[in-house]
């Protein structure tokens, strides 16, 4: 600065890949700003050749900025000429390109950043899913012990004290002969007794949409055929009111010599349907399960797909009480999927009780707003559905972290 007259105060703000902004004020030496007046900005490579020149006017506070972006080092030159009042003033300011580590730094500063902008984010929703939770948790502890003082007019589904167990052989007798003969000479093997469900109590009211978790073998499948008048119960009581829609193995009971027609017949009449609804209904039937002339085949030149629709297709011709879902969300082709999905939601959606067994947790929390956690055949949790899969898919993990130490080579 060749005077005190007047002053331009600089700041160059760098950034990534050669590109910086630089921010210049023009002021008094007693700080005053001085406002719309022109600056020439001239840039030189530093062996001092010229590259170019712009006049820029600052605004009301003194201040103009301009940005580069250039991969050569810069000597900028700043000159206000002022007026009568101030004689003439030069500014030079060097920018030096980047070195490679102050490059790196930058970069990971800006990395950095970026890591620390979505780590908030994160956090952040993580504490709003934790309130949701809550919340949720609140509304249904609330509802529950509403629910509890309306009485047994409001229970859809009842089990008391329910225990069933199957008797498991490990004879391989594969024919009559040898059955006779081992059973003359009494060397028979035992029969071991497997308890499927043992002394399983809740209840489910009205209109609510839960969902059966729990590990392989835990006793689902089995207490949805229970509840289903599949299996009778060895022990305890099932009180079901209403009318019930099984959605368990589909196209199950189907005789694979009787055609896609008859079998409409057979399998509405174990699902407790009668010849007239069945007769009033079986053009709606043919419809929505897509098989047109294949009805009038027998089922066994079916595909499982085929099967699949026409099960589909008898067990939700009815607006049911209560649906029993196993498994079988979305069955069939990709269009049939998408139909069936909305067939589903729409039962969902109105005051049908539904009971949900699958191993898609995400699945049972977008549906379901009750959670039953079943063990080796007990029950072993009931409660609210994020509240049960939170605590279920910890357990989960640390199971499976268990399984995999066991899993790990010894080293000797």
């Amino acid at each position: 600065m060749n005077d005190t007259n007047s002053k331009i105060e600089t700041k160059i703000v760098p950034s990534i890949h050669n590109t910086f902004s630089l921010e210049a004020y023009l002021k008094t030496a007693d700080e005053a700003v001085l406002g719309n007046q022109n600056i020439t900005c001239n840039t030189y490579k530093l062996d001092g050749e010229f590259i170019n020149s712009h006049q820029y006017t600052t605004d009301d506070e003194g201040k103009f900025e301009v940005s580069f972006d250039s991969y050569n080092d810069l000597k900028i030159e700043l000159i206000f000429e002022g007026s009568d009042e101030y004689e003439k003033t030069e500014l030079t300011t060097f920018f030096l390109k980047e070195s490679e580590e102050e490059k790196k730094r930058i970069e990971e500063e800006e990395k950095k950043r970026i890591e620390e902008e979505e780590e908030e984010e994160k956090a952040l929703k993580r504490q709003r899913n934790k309130e949701r939770k809550a919340k949720l948790l609140e509304e249904y502890n609330n509802n529950q012990n509403y629910l509890q003082t309306t009485g047994d007019d409001n229970v859809a589904i009842e089990l008391r004290n329910v225990s069933l167990s199957f008797k498991i052989g490990n004879d391989k007798i594969d024919n009559l002969k040898e059955y006779v003969i081992r059973t003359l000479k009494r060397n028979k093997e035992k029969k071991t007794i497997f308890k499927a469900t043992d002394d399983v109590s809740f209840k489910i009211y009205k209109g609510e949409k839960v969902g059966l978790i729990g590990y392989n073998g835990a006793g689902k499948s089995t207490l949805l055929k229970i509840i289903s008048g599949v299996y009778s119960p060895d022990e305890g009581d099932v009180i079901i009111n209403g009318n019930i829609a099984p959605l368990l193995s589909l196209g199950a009971g189907f005789d694979k010599n009787y055609s896609g027609r008859e079998n409409i017949f057979l399998n509405g009449a174990i699902l407790g349907y009668d010849e007239k609804f069945l007769k009033e209904k079986y053009d709606e039937i043919l419809e929505f399960s897509e098989l047109g002339d294949f009805i009038n085949l027998a089922v066994k030149n079916y595909s499982s797909g085929m099967l699949s629709k026409l099960g589909f297709s008898i067990a939700t011709i009815v607006d049911p009480d209560i649906l029993i879902l196993d498994e079988v969300l979305g069955v069939g082709d990709i269009t049939f999927k998408k139909k069936s999905k909305e067939k589903l939601k729409s039962l969902m959606e109105s005051n049908t009780t539904v009971l949900l067994v699958s191993h898609s947790i995400s699945e049972i929390r977008s549906i379901c707003d009750k959670a039953i956690w079943i063990e080796k055949g007990k029950v072993r949790e009931i409660g609210e559905v994020n509240y049960i899969c939170d605590k279920y898919t910890k357990e989960a993990k640390t199971a499976s972290k268990e399984k995999t130490k066991k899993l790990k080579p010894q080293r000797f």
